[in-house]
């Protein structure tokens, strides 16, 4: 057992969390170790949720949990959930996303690793943030930050956390979380956290008021995303800084920022980025005069806005076949594990009254032993009840079919077995005393015969 762990340990440091999109499909190449399938599955999910994947991320993301499932180890089904979690965002699946992140959290804390534990809050800090919950987000991300311990994990925590401080018009925190945040030193180690530590620095430093600065982060932000394709920094940091030109007054720099930002939403299929974005440029043709140009993106807005309502409500029957899928995958383990289970008690139920019933004849048959009713009214109790739970036990799914699953039904079934059984085992019980009785008798009677027999001979 201690060398399957040290060997599972040193498997799982071979390979490592981190946004790597699968086109050769080799997390279904079945020759790999579990481990490694696992692995490359779960990095696919990540690179989906990045690239804005949606369908193929929450496909991958139910392999990832099957795998996890089957490894059975509490920190990779942590990880498992949260992925599923994460690919019901954005959809106004507020109470999915919350159920599969306690998950999360639930095998994070039986897994005991602080780490895990961490993350799972950063997750469920997330989706209250998205919901507008800004005081208990902050608070979960405060539990997050003290757990966290890699240094991918520590850039997303602080990013939100600086986020959430300047929505909360705390500019000095919202910095010094965004100045936290730059623990990634190259932007080929972690693109998305790289760009998006950059962005949340431009945003709290334009919350400040310090432009300038605001400027160079945006710009490294913009730079780094557009070059890695990674296009959910990439619009926020183009809307950021345009919304931070439009209140300097440079309306042309909002413009070009909004119309750059709009072709990399259309690109993405980012409704919510070009709502975004149809805002800024409505604004900034406003604030300059040109007011066909205002109009023609305030009716653009509001097609995008409908188009979000109309693709939120597609996502809820997306996300609603989606967690049936994962139900009825879950249903179908648990009934599994519930047929071996009663397999097995029956099969000890078994051994249970052939261990007793064989006692009983042993003792009844045997030429010396002297056994008292009392005994054999124990022994038979005990068969009674094992007989009735091995009955219980085989006609349990059958009554449960009769009975549509009614508790009362079922349980009036349960009594008319037992009242089938108690006179039996009346009866049975009577029997056997009797049989007890007349061999007592025998045994005492050859007994005082031989005793006389001796005292005879003495004498």
């Amino acid at each position: 057992m201690i060398a399957c762990l040290l060997g599972f340990a040193g498997m799982a440091q071979t390979y490592k969390a981190e946004a790597h999109f699968d086109s050769l499909d080799t997390r279904h190449d079945m020759s790999r170790p579990l481990l490694e399938r696992f692995w490359i599955t779960s990095n696919h999910t990540w690179a989906c949720f990045n690239r804005g994947l949606k369908e193929e991320g929450m496909s991958a993301a139910k392999e990832e949990l099957e795998l996890a499932e089957q490894l059975g180890v509490d920190t990779l089904l942590s990880h498992a959930n949260l992925h599923i979690g994460d690919n019901f965002s954005g959809s106004a699946d507020a109470a999915l996303q919350l159920k599969y992140m306690y998950k999360g959290l639930d095998y994070a804390r039986a897994s005991g690793s602080r780490n895990r534990i961490g993350i799972a809050q950063k997750g469920i800090a997330v989706v209250y943030k998205s919901l507008g919950d800004l005081p208990r987000a902050l608070d979960l991300l405060k539990q997050a930050i003290a757990n966290v311990r890699d240094p991918t994990e520590t850039n997303r925590t602080c990013c939100h956390l600086s986020d959430c401080y300047r929505l909360m018009g705390q500019p000095d925190s919202a910095l010094y979380y965004a100045q936290r945040s730059n623990t990634i030193t190259r932007p080929a180690e972690d693109e998305y956290g790289y760009a998006r530590s950059y962005y949340m620095l431009g945003a709290a430093y334009a919350a400040k008021g310090e432009r300038e600065l605001a400027e160079v982060h945006f710009e490294r932000a913009i730079e780094v995303a557009d070059s890695f394709h990674v296009t959910i920094p990439l619009y926020g940091a183009l809307l950021a800084r345009g919304r931070m030109k439009l209140e300097g007054n440079d309306v042309a720099g909002a413009i070009a920022d909004g119309s750059r930002g709009l072709k990399v939403s259309e690109q993405g299929g980012d409704l919510s980025g070009m709502v975004e974005s149809t805002d800024l440029l409505r604004n900034a043709y406003k604030r300059g005069g040109q007011l066909d140009s205002a109009y023609h993106y305030f009716e653009l807005k509001s097609t995008y806005e409908d188009s979000l309502k109309s693709t939120t409500n597609l996502n809820k029957l997306q996300n609603m076949a989606f967690e049936q899928e994962l139900k009825e995958s879950e249903d179908a383990k648990t009934k599994a594990e519930a047929i071996a289970t009663r397999s097995h008690n029956i099969q000890f139920a078994i051994i249970g009254l052939i261990v007793i019933t064989l006692g009983i004849f042993l003792l009844i048959f045997s030429r010396t032993a002297l056994v008292g009713a009392r005994a054999i009214k124990n022994l038979s109790l005990i068969a009674l009840l094992l007989f009735f739970e091995f009955l219980n036990l085989l006609l349990h799914p059958l009554l449960d079919k009769i009975t549509d699953h009614s508790p009362l039904l079922m349980l009036l079934a349960m009594v008319c077995i037992a009242g089938l059984l108690i006179p039996l085992h009346h009866r049975m019980e009577h029997f056997i005393t009797n049989m007890l009785v007349s061999k007592n008798n025998r045994v005492r009677l050859e007994a005082a015969k031989r005793t006389i027999e001796e005292l005879e001979g003495k004498g």
